[in-house]
């Protein structure tokens, strides 16, 4: 394994050796951003799809985008893939004190609160002014950021006490909504820019609070609403296979009947 690994690293510094690929010699840290975020993305669809040869295939396109990152700071002359494997072992030893030391924990739970307690404690001998809550990129998706800084919030002791006051939360939430919708200074113009951002705000107080109702059952909420996509794409689709007629040319009525049946029909074929 290590023999593929250091291979391959070799191929990438060959790639943007002097005489080496045109386009890998042009690439920066910033040029190649983007192709992270799809590299990750396209991962997470290998791990839906089941298919592990797929899920291999899209390891190794993100594992290229970190050597690629690593050759690019190693020709500037700052680390080296190297450095980038020192810095996660150290970290990795740092945060699992109840593996590498002796400190006792005694469920996953315990694990998270110390790591985050260890992190929380790292950041603040380099920034003292920061918060609990601080370190959740803004470019991570909304539901992702939501879900980590509710986590690090409870670090903190900033919980509900049951999972009812959740629910009781996310129905006040619900009602804050319908008002700011039925709000008449929608229809005032003057007034409509500040009633539709103040809708906005409710509709992400109800999103941020079914996200800590997933929260509460070990959800992730991005990969749940991944999986209610995945099943209302398929169920569309199914739509479009029975239908004798484009579902434009279709009532109201008669889609929801065919929605019903392509539902079932879905049901049927998983049950053969």
């Amino acid at each position: 394994m290590a023999k593929n690994l250091e291979q391959f690293i070799q191929t990438i510094a060959r790639l943007r050796a002097p005489d080496g690929c045109p386009w890998d010699l042009e690439q920066t840290h910033e040029s190649l951003a983007r192709y992270v975020i799809e590299e990750a993305y396209e991962v997470q669809e290998a791990i839906h799809s089941g298919e592990p040869d797929k899920l291999k295939e899209e390891l190794g396109d993100l594992l290229l985008q970190v050597v690629l990152h690593a050759q690019v700071a190693k020709d500037a002359g700052t680390f080296d893939i190297e450095d980038v494997a020192a810095g996660i072992n150290d970290k990795m030893i740092r945060r699992h004190p109840h593996v590498f030391g002796d400190k006792k924990i005694d469920n996953a739970k315990e694990v998270v609160g110390q790591w985050e307690e260890i992190k929380k404690n790292e950041k603040a001998k380099a920034s003292p002014d920061q918060s609990a809550i601080d370190g959740v990129p803004v470019a991570m998706p909304a539901l992702l950021q939501a879900l980590k800084i509710s986590e690090k919030a409870v670090t903190q002791g900033f919980e509900w006490e049951t999972e009812g006051q959740v629910w009781d939360k996310l129905d006040s939430e619900i009602i804050e909504l319908k008002e700011a919708i039925s709000n008449p200074d929608m229809k005032k113009p003057e007034k409509r820019t500040a009633a539709r951002r103040e809708i906005d705000l409710e509709m992400g107080d109800v999103l941020f609070t079914l996200v800590n109702i997933g929260r509460w059952h070990g959800l992730n909420p991005e990969e749940s609403l991944i999986m209610a996509i995945e099943k209302f794409k398929e169920r569309f689709r199914k739509m479009e296979c029975l239908s004798e007629v484009p579902l434009k040319s279709l009532s109201p009525k008669q889609l929801d009947d065919l929605w019903n049946r392509a539902k079932a029909n879905l049901k049927e074929e998983v049950a053969k």
